[in-house]
């Protein structure tokens, strides 16, 4: 999970750059709070009954971020788990939401062109933490079979 909560991490940095303005001593923790909270959307998503749907849809492009339920669920997790740890203001708290959809579509946009070295494979495999049955693993592979060829239009 590391390398991808990174990623989102980076990802968010980027969204949040010049948008929000969050104190220097509590930047890390924030964008760790995001990564987390996308995170841990995908991997209830994931284990969910029809999520692997949903983030085949998002990958895809034919669910937007903004329009996702998975990013709705990480813009729920981020207020209520997130920020009252960290005891972020109401207004900082939905900046910081409002900038989610960006951040999963920054997301996918990286993912999707390969460019920080990470694949849809690398997503599975971090939302099912590495483990598993190959037949499980397998399951969600299938489910999300397609989607490869239409990213890279093969």
């Amino acid at each position: 999970m590391a390398g991808v909560a990174d990623l989102i991490k980076k990802v968010a940095a980027e969204a949040a750059a010049g948008n929000i303005d969050i104190p220097d001593n509590l930047k890390e923790k924030v964008l760790g709070g995001v990564s987390d909270s996308i995170f841990d959307s995908i991997k209830k998503t994931a284990a969910s009954n029809g999520g692997i749907e949903q983030i085949t849809n998002l990958l895809s492009g034919e669910t937007s971020a903004s329009s996702s339920p998975i990013t709705s669920m990480a813009t729920q997790i981020f207020s209520s788990k997130v920020a009252p740890k960290l005891g972020l203001s109401s207004a900082v708290t939905s900046t910081i939401t409002a900038m989610l959809p960006t951040v999963v579509d920054k997301l996918i946009a990286a993912v999707s062109s390969g460019k920080d070295g990470f694949s849809i494979a690398d997503i599975i495999s971090a939302v099912s933490g590495g483990s598993g049955s190959s037949s499980s693993k397998a399951s969600i592979l299938k489910g999300v079979g397609g989607l490869l060829g239409k990213l890279f239009k093969k």
